[in-house]
């Protein structure tokens, strides 16, 4: 099976070193917008990782699906996108239920690092792991988020 970010919302402190990482590693900047990941402030209390579930929940509409490209695909660790196919049209960005997709000329999305995921091992608090799909964990983002 597949492993991917799961997030524990419970145990996120809002630190967004998650979101440094991310966008220090990928674009080469510390930019919090940059990142491919996002935590939400629900509230003074409640931070929310909202992270890319890889379209592992093949029950919903998925980034890789809407392409017409076909740029986005599985690439045995992770959905990456192709930048020589992707013409930047944001279907994907609007597919992904989670919001952690950006079109900046081209589809930006987690890549899982390559199997070694920077923001789970920055994240002091165990709030992002990388492990098997747990569908609720991504249910009760969605719900937090809603709610």
């Amino acid at each position: 099976m597949s492993l991917c970010l799961v997030p524990y919302p419970e145990n996120c402190t809002g630190c967004r070193f998650c979101e440094l990482v991310c966008s220090l590693s990928h674009d080469k900047v510390v930019n919090l917008k940059k990142a491919r990941l996002r935590i939400v402030r629900k509230d003074i209390i409640n931070d929310i990782p909202v992270v890319c579930a890889q379209c592992t929940n093949q029950e919903e509409e998925c980034c890789a699906n809407v392409c017409p490209e076909k740029a986005i695909s599985f690439d045995g660790t992770a959905l990456v996108v192709d930048e020589e196919k992707c013409t930047g049209c944001g279907l994907c960005e609007d597919a992904c239920a989670y919001g952690v997709i950006r079109v900046e000329g081209i589809a930006q999305k987690c890549d899982l690092c390559g199997g070694d995921p920077l923001c789970v091992k920055f994240c002091p608090f165990g709030a992002i792991r990388y492990e098997e799909m747990k569908k609720e964990n991504f249910q009760k983002v969605l719900s937090l988020l809603e709610g």
